[in-house]
């Protein structure tokens, strides 16, 4: 099997490419730069081909991916600068790159008949309430740009194909790349005390997690929408970070605060993040691990 993987550059494009070398399929990476960008940390995706790709161009996507000529693409680039994307000048260049640019890859997709996978968020919903959101929920309210944008994604990849994995994921972490642990760890060895909102709930991603599950997915026909966390209940970003400390060793004092107190950011952030996954077991896959030997286990690979 041959899989194009997307933005091989961030931190789950760079983990799907090394799953991909483990089980011994063909991975080809791609991204925006022209040579692979990501950390150089001696993995195979560091070492496996890899081809420079803007996908807001479509007739570029048309002729790399015709190409390659893949069994699957599996579509981890996005914009995920929540905050930027409220800024009036870069509107534009967001929609291009999560909406169009998904479009673009799923065009060609159906034109080659190969499997899609694309990666989506919570963002798609309202964020209220404290029901866990179901996979094929259609009750979409994205709260801002980035949210609006990866819906208009999520509907081009299904109004163009029958063979796609819509896969929504919240909170990500993993080594290539930032993510709110590396963002404690630095401030947590600057300051004695944070203050840390305990009104957002959901679960973290661990992309190390997520990559074997995506595999997985792409090794069958089971197509469809999915929510995919790590296992281990809801929780909160000073849950969160009480426990990334706990295990790091840190004394640093976590202070809980709610939202409003803690300052509004450009881009309303949904205080309901919680994504039901039952529907991975129903379909026959592995849930992920629980977050907390998920962060356990990334924090002795961000330390070796």
């Amino acid at each position: 099997m041959k899989v194009f993987v997307t933005g091989v550059g961030g931190q789950l494009g760079h983990d799907v490419m090394n799953e991909l070398h483990r089980r011994g399929y063909e991975g080809v990476g791609s991204d925006i730069a022209p040579e692979y960008s990501g950390v150089q940390d001696g993995s195979a995706v560091c070492s496996m081909s890899y081809v420079a790709m803007d996908i807001t161009d479509a007739g570029m996507v048309r002729d790399v991916l015709a190409e390659v000529n893949p069994d699957v693409v599996v579509h981890c680039a996005a914009w995920t600068a929540v905050d930027a994307a409220e800024d009036e000048d870069k509107t534009e260049k967001v929609r291009a790159i999560n909406a169009a640019g998904t479009g673009n890859i799923a065009a060609v997709c159906r034109d080659l008949d190969c499997k899609m996978v694309y990666i989506s968020t919570d963002y798609v919903f309202n964020g209220q309430g404290e029901t866990p959101w179901q996979p094929d929920c259609k009750d979409y309210a994205p709260l801002n740009v980035y949210g609006q944008t990866k819906l208009e994604g999520e509907l081009a990849v299904a109004e163009a194909l029958t063979k796609y994995f819509i896969v929504r994921i919240a909170w990500v972490f993993g080594r290539n790349g930032n993510n709110f642990i590396k963002t404690m760890l630095n401030v947590g060895k600057k300051y004695d005390t944070l203050r840390v909102v305990n009104d957002q709930i959901g679960t973290p991603t661990y992309t190390l997690d997520l990559s074997r599950l995506l595999v997985d997915m792409i090794e069958t026909d089971r197509y469809g929408y999915y929510h995919a966390t790590n296992e281990g209940g809801y929780i909160s970003w000073y849950d969160f970070a009480c426990e990334i400390f706990r295990q790091a060793g840190y004394s640093t004092k976590v202070v809980p605060v709610t939202t409003e107190e803690y300052g509004l950011s450009k881009a309303a952030r949904p205080f309901n993040s919680r994504l039901d996954k039952g529907k991975l077991k129903e379909n026959g896959f592995t849930p992920l691990p629980d977050w907390k030997d998920a962060v356990a286990r990334y924090l002795k690979e961000v330390e070796a």
